[in-house]
């Protein structure tokens, strides 16, 4: 049976030109909301709208008929979400044999292909270069015994934790500097011990 059966390239063009205006818009709204984003952050500032206007939505469906056509399925188009999604409009034109071709990305969005390099340039800005051995960072959230236990602390930052997350909506002020004195004194240990 052929998957791509019975699926119009017409409703799915809708869908994505449906998904394209919200982004548009949202875009259009943060940038009134949040004038003041520094322009070095700008793209992905305009990326992150541009994905939570797509995650917005249920596109489960929309993805598997993409993906019944050998198209794209945009899931993983965080990097470059409107770009993703210009490319696969494009290519379901083509598909479709429709003139239509859907505009470049706004000047701020990132390309793709630019988006995992600006993810990478953050993410080093950060939290420094990626850890020898390992192309990922290691993000703990501090449990409320993080506050008073040293030895959960020190274990973790020896086996390989490299950031301490402090969930605020928890616990309080003097529960949070417990948790940041047990990393600094668990730091210092796996200084001492050469780790």
């Amino acid at each position: 049976m052929n998957a791509a059966k019975g699926i119009q390239p017409q409703a799915l063009l809708q869908q994505l030109d449906a998904l394209r205006s919200e982004m548009l818009e949202l875009e259009a709204s943060g940038q009134r909301e949040f004038p003041a984003i520094h322009d070095e952050h700008r793209a992905s500032a305009t990326n992150l709208l541009h994905y939570v206007a797509l995650r917005r939505h249920d596109i489960r469906q929309l993805q598997a008929q993409l993906a019944a056509l050998g198209l794209s399925s945009l899931g993983r188009t965080e990097p470059h979400v409107f770009g993703a999604l210009r490319a696969v409009t494009n290519a379901l034109h083509r598909l479709d044999g429709s003139s239509g071709a859907s505009d470049g990305p706004p000047e701020s969005a990132p390309e793709i292909g630019e988006g995992a390099e600006l993810l990478e340039k953050n993410t080093e800005a950060l939290l420094g270069a990626a850890p020898r051995g390992r192309g990922v960072h290691i993000m703990v959230t501090m449990p409320s015994e993080a506050a008073t236990d040293y030895e959960l602390v020190r274990d973790l930052v020896l086996h390989g934790m490299d950031c301490m997350r402090i969930n605020c909506a928890h616990d309080g002020p003097e529960a949070w500097s417990g948790m940041l004195r047990k990393l600094s004194v668990a730091s210092a240990f796996r200084a001492g011990a050469g780790a």
